[in-house]
């Protein structure tokens, strides 16, 4: 019923996980999301922002541990300073944050939203959280064309299920996950060719924002997370050398 449910290698984490949500289901939720975000938010989806977004997310997904799916890029025409991503790798970065990275910042952001992709951290999240009833249904749109009646109700579901894929998101992961994103971010930067120090510089940007009043994310609003994460980048771009 859960339309490939079984346990794989996951390269991005090294562990063998179980996973309910294939990754043709995984693109039917993100398809709903992405369409629930464009109607919340204003898009910039052309231009010399979202060409330059698009050129460096590209050659960091070309070189991520998944490449079952398409990657996609988004800048949100809001001053937030915050990126995310939703499942499908689809991946959003808010005009706040974008303005203030250099291209290796930019990069080490989308190469730890990519990470967070690759190593499947939202649809953990969402396996978690939807119900079987929800999860079974969405997985026999892939193979079923069904009557008008099952339309009508797989319809609900995979909107309930992509509403619930932009929440789960916008509330952030735990430090477990955003810690492996950042190993991830580290990785990907190197081998695409950007400077994996990039990370570090985007966190103390987004903490010298916090000591001017200007709301950062929730869950980077602990001083002590924030370098925690900043020495264990340093740590980790050490030993690579």
């Amino acid at each position: 019923m859960f339309s490939g449910c079984a346990t794989v290698y996951n390269p991005a984490t090294g562990r063998q996980e179980v996973i309910f949500i294939n990754s043709a289901s995984e693109a039917i939720i993100g398809k709903s999301a992405a369409s629930q975000i464009s109607e919340k938010y204003k898009l910039i989806d052309s231009g010399k922002d979202f060409d330059r977004l698009n050129e460096i997310g590209s050659r960091i997904a070309a070189v991520s541990d998944r490449q079952d799916i398409e990657y996609r890029f988004y800048i949100i025409d809001d001053e937030k300073l915050n990126a995310f991503t939703i499942p499908g790798g689809y991946v959003y970065m808010f005009k706040g944050l974008y303005d203030n990275l250099d291209d290796d910042e930019l990069a080490a952001v989308i190469a730890h939203e990519i990470g967070h992709v690759a190593a499947r951290h939202i649809v953990k999240k969402m396996q978690a959280s939807l119900g079987y009833q929800v999860l079974s249904t969405i997985a026999l749109i892939v193979y079923t064309k069904g009557a008008d009646d099952d339309k009508k109700k797989q319809a609900g579901y995979v909107a309930y299920a992509g509403a619930t894929a932009f929440n789960l998101a916008m509330l952030g992961y735990s430090r477990k996950d955003e810690f492996q994103a950042d190993e991830l971010s580290v990785k990907y930067t190197s081998s695409a060719g950007f400077d994996p120090r990039g990370m570090i510089g985007a966190l103390e940007k987004l903490k010298n924002q916090e000591k001017k009043g200007i709301p950062v994310p929730y869950i980077l609003r602990s001083h002590p997370y924030i370098d925690q994460r900043i020495t264990r980048l340093e740590e980790l771009i050490e030993n690579k050398k």
